[in-house]
């Protein structure tokens, strides 16, 4: 168990991060078309910068807004966020409007498909999901977000809604399946199936153990140059399989396809026989790849006997 929680820490706070605030408010290659317009309000506070600390913004207890507002406060010269396809890691930051106080604390939110963020039960996050169409990495964008309910517990009317003003950064966006060449199936490994989305999903015959698996193989190298190394950070989709399941698809433990939020892993020297397994397997690996893993039930480590893990980005030790 320990080696699971080793793996996922990051995540887990990351999941406090989104559930604080979502109670609290309840790669293109040219430029698309953005969903959200700038308006009075959205330039009216507008930032050039994302700082964690930032505390407040000057109140705007006058303005009044009729419908969401983005406004671009410093222009960031990466990749260009695909709404439909990619993953984001993004800095956060929320302000009511009138009053200029926080709300919550600012953080660093761990990697998300954009469709979780839309399919959260937040308006905020629904819209941060809409804003994102049109930014490229490295954007600092300020979005005014009206009328949420919670955003404002003294509001005179009673309704407890406020105007929502997020102050937040694209960190990075990548895609969030596998994209590269299929390779040749492995003897020892069952039949991987995807559906349109890249989950994934095992085909088993009626005699199938992973006892005789090999270590693991690659099942898609990706299409990029990069390539994961010792020290480096990456960020996963991961399904966890029990094979021991005898149906045609094997029982899914755990799987990021299903809450959205990606798998975080250093890979670092361990210790530990699971997290060494892990970095064995990745690294090197080129990103964009699909890794398919065989877990020994010796090493105890409750995910499973096989993973299925696609690469999608890394960020080196230095960053």
């Amino acid at each position: 168990m320990r080696s699971q929680k080793a793996m996922r820490s990051t995540i887990g706070a990351g999941v406090g991060v989104l559930a604080l605030v979502g109670a609290l408010l309840a790669g293109c290659s040219s430029q698309p078309d953005r969903a959200v317009a700038s308006g009075d309000a959205s330039d009216a506070v507008v930032a050039s910068d994302f700082d964690l600390s930032r505390s407040g913004i000057d109140p705007k207890p006058d303005l009044q807004v009729d419908g969401t507002q983005l406004s671009i406060g410093s222009a960031g010269d990466g990749r260009f966020v695909d709404v439909d396809q990619d993953a984001v890691l993004l800095g956060v930051s929320m302000f009511n409007l009138k009053t200029g106080k926080a709300l919550g604390q600012a953080a660093d939110l761990p990697a998300v498909s954009v469709s979780f963020l839309r399919g959260l039960n937040s308006p905020v996050y629904g819209a941060i999901a809409d804003a994102l169409k049109g930014q490229r990495v490295g954007d600092v964008f300020t979005l005014v977000v009206p009328n949420v309910d919670g955003a404002d517990p003294s509001s005179t009317d009673g309704s407890g809604a406020g105007d929502v003003v997020v102050i937040g950064t694209v960190r990075d966006s990548f895609q969030a399946r596998a994209h590269g060449a299929e390779q040749a199936p492995v003897n020892g490994f069952p039949q991987v199936v995807r559906d349109t989305t890249g989950r994934p999903g095992l085909v088993l015959g009626d005699e199938y153990s992973s006892a005789g698996a090999p270590e693991s193989a690659v099942l898609v190298k990706g299409d990029s140059n990069e390539t994961a190394q010792a020290g480096d950070t990456v960020q996963l989709q991961m399904t966890m399989f029990d094979t021991s399941a005898k149906t045609r698809s094997a029982k899914v433990l755990q799987s990021t396809w299903d809450d959205g939020q990606l798998t975080q892993l250093k890979l670092d020297d361990s210790d530990d026989a699971f997290l060494g397994l892990m970095e064995r397997t990745l690294t090197s690996v080129p990103i964009g790849s699909q890794v398919i893993v065989h877990v020994p039930t010796s090493y105890q480590s409750q995910v499973g006997d096989l993973l299925v893990i696609d690469v999608l980005a890394r960020t080196p030790a230095a960053e």
